[in-house]
């Protein structure tokens, strides 16, 4: 392999690393503002999926499809787009949130989910960035692939989140 065909897998490693660490932050920091427990963020650098694990909201679907797409929208905010399939598994939970939702509310539903997640992840962009640089500062430092945030330490990255 050739010095620049390194160098340009080296960036796009270090690019899709980055995109998978702002999807799961962004997940982690909108769960957080709306009142959700979030236990844990995590990204598995091996496979490119990642996992961030919340309370749901048993009274609000407004909520859910907020943390949902919130990955999305952290990408968009932070410039920082993913591969598709680092998606996936959240389009189809969006299906399946809007399948509870009455359907002529729908659509509303969705919009309300996009506006929330948005104006939060601005309101906490400084948290959002913290997140994803932690994540992939453990990336050198843990052993195996997965790399997770949990307990004390992401209590400390969540504690200056803005509340909705």
């Amino acid at each position: 392999m050739e010095e620049d065909d390194e160098a340009d897998l080296r960036d796009w490693v270090e690019t899709m690393d980055r995109a998978l660490a702002v999807h799961e932050a962004g997940h982690t920091v909108v769960a957080r503002a709306l009142g959700a427990e979030v236990l844990f963020v995590e990204i598995d650098l091996a496979t490119g999926n990642g996992g961030s694990r919340s309370s749901k909201f048993d009274d609000n679907q407004t909520k859910n499809l907020a943390v949902c797409v919130a990955g999305c929208r952290a990408e968009h905010l932070l410039v920082a787009p993913s591969l598709r399939k680092t998606k996936v598994a959240d389009f189809r939970l969006m299906r399946e949130l809007l399948l509870g939702v009455p359907e002529a509310e729908r659509r509303a539903a969705r919009a309300e989910g996009y506006r929330i997640a948005d104006e939060t992840l601005k309101a906490n962009t400084y948290a959002l960035r913290k997140i994803a640089d932690e994540l992939l500062a453990r990336r050198w430092i843990v052993e195996g692939a997965t790399v997770r945030i949990e307990g004390d330490g992401l209590a400390a990255l969540l504690a200056d989140v803005q509340t909705i």
